[in-house]
């Protein structure tokens, strides 16, 4: 069984959900933000977390790291669980590490 799901974030601007849930998407992966600053916080987060819950989307949520240590890591995960702190998901909360360099995390 396939189901289709999109990523977003700031770079997507604001988002038309219903109509996203009505060409079959079923869930989205929102940015939260990124680092190890809770300033750093995705700005359109919380209005994306809204109105996908109100168009009856699944939602995850994944935080970007730039962490070049274990101690920074563990910061970055900190800033996510407060920058998501309260609410609800069906789908996982992630980290997005993507530079090689970080393998040794």
């Amino acid at each position: 069984m396939i189901v289709k799901g999109i990523d977003v974030s700031r770079w997507q601007g604001v988002i038309d959900f219903s109509r996203v849930k009505a060409d079959g998407y079923k869930f989205v992966i929102i940015s939260a933000g990124y680092g190890k600053f809770i300033s750093q916080k995705d700005p359109y987060f919380e209005r994306n977390y809204k109105n996908a819950k109100a168009a009856g989307l699944d939602v995850g949520a994944y935080w970007y790291s730039y962490a070049a240590d274990e101690s920074d890591a563990l910061q970055e995960a900190k800033c996510f669980l407060e920058a998501v702190k309260g609410k609800s998901f069906e789908y996982p909360l992630c980290l997005d590490i993507e530079d090689s360099s970080q393998l040794k995390l």
